[in-house]
């Protein structure tokens, strides 16, 4: 039976505590085969609704557990706690642009801390979960995923530590944070493995403001193109009704996650 279990442990380059939730599928086994690993952003707000800021969240055992029993894969989900009142400088490396839509009001919420973040999330993080559960450590076993600015630091981390991520989930990725800034560290990072990407927007992801709502769509467009021209294997989905929410991110992890688990599966045959 599947069950959700957390813990606390410590950002250790940032000296800040965390929850972090972890879900275990169904036909999960501490013995026998490794399971594939999906690590994920805001992990409050993946399975609870009564923990989530908005009263909605993404649902994701429940997606899981519906993939399981219609296909039989599964996999295990990380989800790690984030501070709203550090969640930008946390989730962009980068300082934030003075045009941006959205700016943090924080003083100490304005970006640059996610360079750090990223390097415990691939190096820190990532170990732990393999000692403490029976994983994977394949990089093909190995997703990174996230909403919004979890979309951003997402990409971050899936492009700086390729050797650990195959896969990156983008939902809504907020590159405008830092525009500038992301597309230099694009450019200057070469790709030197196969990955691919799943891209997400909703067309109405800020309700009636047309010109915000076009510009997340040009962002996942823009993003689809990048990844592209790096050779990396992208899906690009753009929703015209969907808000920017997590029932419209829980819709959308479910191919997220099965065309994830279908290449697994596929590369455990050729094994």
């Amino acid at each position: 039976m599947a069950k959700i279990e957390n813990f606390e442990t410590e950002i250790t380059s940032l000296g800040r505590m965390r929850t972090v939730w972890v879900y275990l599928p169904d036909n999960y086994d501490d013995k026998g085969d490794g399971f594939p690993v999906i690590y994920m952003h805001d992990g409050q707000n993946l399975f609870y609704d009564r923990l989530t800021a908005y009263g909605a969240a993404w649902h994701v055992d429940k997606v899981l557990g519906e993939i399981y029993r219609t296909t039989g894969m599964s996999c295990i989900v990380v989800g790690v706690e984030c501070n709203d009142k550090v969640r930008f400088s946390e989730y962009s490396p980068w300082k934030a642009v003075s045009n941006m839509r959205h700016r943090p009001k924080e003083k100490g919420n304005q970006g640059g801390e996610g360079g750090k973040y990223g390097e415990w999330f691939a190096t820190v993080l990532k170990p732990m979960i393999d000692d403490k559960y029976n994983t994977d450590r394949h990089r093909m076993a190995t997703a990174v995923a996230g909403s919004s600015m979890g979309g951003l630091i997402s990409c971050y981390i899936g492009l700086k530590y390729q050797r650990v991520y195959e896969t990156m989930g983008l939902f809504s990725t907020y590159t405008a944070f830092n525009k500038p800034a992301f597309n230099r560290f694009e450019m200057t990072t070469p790709q030197s493995l196969p990955q691919h990407a799943f891209i997400y927007a909703g067309g109405k992801e800020w309700g009636d403001d047309a010109a915000a709502n076009k510009e997340m769509v040009a962002i996942a467009c823009s993003l689809y193109n990048k990844l592209f021209k790096r050779q990396i294997c992208c899906e690009l989905a753009v929703d015209s009704e969907l808000p920017h929410y997590e029932t419209a991110w829980e819709t959308y992890f479910r191919p997220f996650a099965e065309h994830f688990l279908e290449r697994y599966r596929e590369f455990k045959k050729k094994q």
